[in-house]
């Protein structure tokens, strides 16, 4: 019987070897494990640069979403300043004509 387990135990044994030596033989010498791990290389290459950019590009939409926030905050203040102006004009009686420019209109100045 004991026999029969060290039988069964050399043949696992020397199935495991023979893979080790295939994954070896695969990887070293083999031009396809080479141009395997030339693949992998490149992709992941590709992968880092893409993930780079990609952070650069949110970054910079982050950045752009900002300046866009700060100059529609002085669009609005501009906006209200006007409004009082044209109030405290009003209450003057000093008559201020209509705007050339219509507010939210996509149409370009008019022109005298």
């Amino acid at each position: 019987m004991i026999d029969n387990v060290d039988n069964g135990l050399y043949a696992v044994g020397g199935g495991g070897l023979v893979w080790l030596a295939q994954m070896v033989w695969s990887k070293v010498f083999s031009t396809d494990g080479k141009a395997n791990d030339a693949l992998v290389s490149q992709l992941t290459e590709r992968l880092t640069a893409l993930e780079v950019r990609q952070s650069k590009l949110e970054s910079d939409l982050d950045d752009e979403r900002k300046l866009r926030r700060k100059a529609e905050d002085k669009v609005h203040a501009l906006e209200l300043d006007n409004l009082q102006l044209r109030a405290v004009l009003k209450l003057h009686n000093i008559e201020v004509p209509m705007s050339f420019v219509i507010p939210d209109s996509p149409a370009p100045p008019a022109t005298l």
